[in-house]
């Protein structure tokens, strides 16, 4: 009996153990890309500085979609490819529709391509800076403004801007049902 008693304990502690270990996972990861410069994550908010002015080196940016766990929404880039002066603002967008019944909720994260180049990549403004909402089957264009900046480095050829668009429909509801 000694022994179950034992056991069970040891079994609770890792359990334990491990449900604390999953939550520490998102800071650990964090840190981990800002040492590394791994996952190519670019600025959160405006870039409003005017430190950067244009060069005669060019780039191509490509643009990319993703829709996770199976939001239901189309969500693509307008265009897929662009050659860019560095030092020049550039705008696009994307097109996202709602191809559900109900309004949706959705959030958009970016990472920039090779990672350590999403410092470089600067948005001057983006859909992704806020929380969209889009009613049952409504179709809208989501913009980006952007300038490659001066210091990037000079052997560059590419970078792919990526977003992934998630349904968080669900979080603002019940957030909402508890005010």
């Amino acid at each position: 009996m000694k022994g179950i008693k034992s056991t069970i304990i040891k079994l609770s502690l890792v359990v334990v153990a491990m449900y604390g270990f999953s939550y520490a996972l998102v800071p650990i990861y964090d840190t981990f890309c800002e040492i590394t410069g791994l996952n190519g994550k670019t600025n959160s908010v405006a870039y409003t500085g005017n430190d950067i002015k244009k060069d005669n080196r060019f780039v191509t940016v490509k643009f990319i979609s993703n829709v996770a766990n199976s939001a239901p929404v189309y969500f693509e880039p307008v265009v897929t490819e662009m050659t860019v002066q560095v030092g020049k603002p550039y705008n696009t967008h994307y097109v996202m529709k709602n191809n559900s019944g109900r309004q949706l909720h959705t959030t958009a994260s970016p990472s920039v391509t090779p990672g350590k180049l999403a410092d470089h990549f600067k948005k001057i403004e983006c859909f992704c800076f806020e929380q969209q909402t889009i009613k049952p089957g409504e179709r809208v264009d989501l913009g980006i403004q952007f300038v490659i900046d001066n210091d990037l480095p000079n052997n560059v050829g590419d970078i792919v801007l990526s977003y992934t668009m998630f349904d968080i429909t669900d979080k603002v509801v019940n957030e909402m049902s508890k005010l």
